[in-house]
């Protein structure tokens, strides 16, 4: 008897294992200023967003150096984020994003110098 108990839940370990990994997403889109050119040096720092606690944690926060101005954010859970952009002496900005089931674009973001 406990040896079938014991092959039953051997046999049975895979398929809840199999169940409690987490599918993960991509958000990701390109930084250009206001004549169209690549920004190829910026920050991004990602924020989940818990709608019901109205908390905000931060899991990302990098350097991004690309000659194209593209950006690519990986690792994401379903979920609500907020991806704040950060470029020197541009303007900040800020865009929130759900991801339910697949990979996202934020499409091309044209920031407005500040001088």
């Amino acid at each position: 008897m406990i040896k079938k108990i014991i092959l039953i839940i051997l046999l049975s370990t895979p398929f809840f294992a199999a169940q409690s990994q987490k599918q993960t997403f991509t958000i990701w889109g390109r930084i250009v200023d206001y004549g169209y050119s690549p920004i190829e040096s910026f920050s991004i720092k990602v924020l989940k967003l818990y709608t019901f606690t109205n908390r905000k944690e931060i899991i990302q926060d990098f350097k991004v150096n690309d000659t194209n101005g593209e950006f690519l954010i990986k690792d994401l859970t379903p979920g609500t984020y907020l991806i704040e952009i950060t470029v020197e002496n541009y303007t900040r900005f800020g865009i929130t994003k759900t991801l339910e089931n697949k990979n996202e674009s934020v499409g091309e973001i044209v920031l407005q110098d500040t001088w």
